[in-house]
């Protein structure tokens, strides 16, 4: 499994988001600026992260995007599964599958899954925010 760029810019954005919380609105130039991100690609994941009800929008002066929920009630399984859509390592059968390929399926990749998602179900976006190797290289 990799995440695409669009799952990357996604997380980048909301811990950016998080980080400056405090501060009202935050335009995506900010945003952009701050984490070397190209603006335009980010104003795609930004509307992809509102439709999915993690951002609220601000027009007009002084606006900006802002967290929709506390970065504790954010789970990072969501955002990315909203990004990249079904997160599997699990491959879909095209016809009939093997005995091999069943085996494989049933033990590696649905465990490999399941693992995954245990993950990241349970880690929050103020968690990512939170952890020791984050604070020290902001």
């Amino acid at each position: 499994m990799k995440i695409s760029t669009r799952g990357r810019y996604g997380l980048r954005l909301l811990v950016d988001l998080a980080e400056h919380q405090n501060e009202g609105p935050v335009a995506l130039s900010h945003v952009a600026h701050r984490q070397e991100l190209s603006e335009k690609y980010l104003q795609q994941v930004a509307l992809l992260l509102t439709r999915g009800g993690f951002l609220v929008s601000i027009k007009g002066a002084g606006g900006g995007y802002q967290l929709k929920e506390s970065p504790e009630k954010i789970f990072i399984y969501d955002v990315l599964d909203l990004l990249e859509g079904n997160i599997t390592f699990e491959e879909t059968s095209q016809g009939q599958e093997s005995a091999i390929e069943r085996v494989i399926r049933l033990h590696f990749y649905q465990k490999l899954d399941q693992e995954v998602r245990k993950v990241f179900e349970n880690v929050t976006l103020a968690e990512v925010t939170r952890a020791e190797w984050f604070t020290y290289m902001i």
